[in-house]
């Protein structure tokens, strides 16, 4: 779906499906759209709570769950992109425990959760991960170390791929709703 490109002094994630292309976006401009992600997922829960609960498919997430997976991805993410600055290389399974949302692929229960804590803890999570992304220093974001897998990239990459997956989600939930809102035959 994604890959990331080794550029010469950078490395840049490039999305076909959603159009995402890492090298167009500097950490002032990371932080910023971070800043505001609230505010665009704010506009998807505008929607009735019956299309924000409502699965577009029975193995595509509601709204409401994409919202719980990208407020946990936010701050495991923000999490690893602290141990690159540290000087070390996540340990996945080291992970605080006490991160917002709700990382279960296999728990589909739309129902569950609360709509507006959702969209609160999503825009907590991203306005932190916003105030990181700008206190970082050139030498913080080139700072590299292994994200997984063998995977060598830089910290502003992993600050990047947060708003890539915030973004990418955003419009998985956009199609979802188009799709529920079509006429039926």
């Amino acid at each position: 779906m994604y890959r990331i490109l080794p550029l010469a002094d950078d490395f840049a994630e490039v999305c076909d499906e959603c159009g995402f292309h890492g090298a167009l976006v500097d950490m002032g401009g990371a932080a910023a759209l971070l800043g505001t992600l609230g505010d665009r997922w704010a506009s998807v829960f505008s929607h009735s709570e019956e299309l924000v609960r409502a699965r577009p498919a029975p193995d595509t997430w509601c709204p409401v769950e994409y919202a719980q997976h990208t407020t946990f991805a936010i701050g495991a993410i923000e999490w690893a992109a602290g141990q690159f600055v540290a000087g070390r290389s996540p340990d996945w399974s080291q992970e605080p425990q006490d991160l917002a949302g709700q990382f279960e692929h296999n728990n589909h229960d739309c129902d569950r959760f609360n709509l507006a804590l959702t969209l609160d803890a999503l825009k907590s999570a991203a306005r932190s991960l916003a105030s990181f992304a700008a206190n970082l220093t050139p030498q913080a974001q080139d700072r590299r170390a292994d994200y997984g897998d063998g995977l060598i990239i830089n910290t502003a990459a992993v600050v990047r791929h947060a708003l890539h997956d915030a973004e990418h989600h955003l419009l998985d939930i956009r199609r979802g709703i188009a799709r529920l809102q079509l006429p039926s035959d």
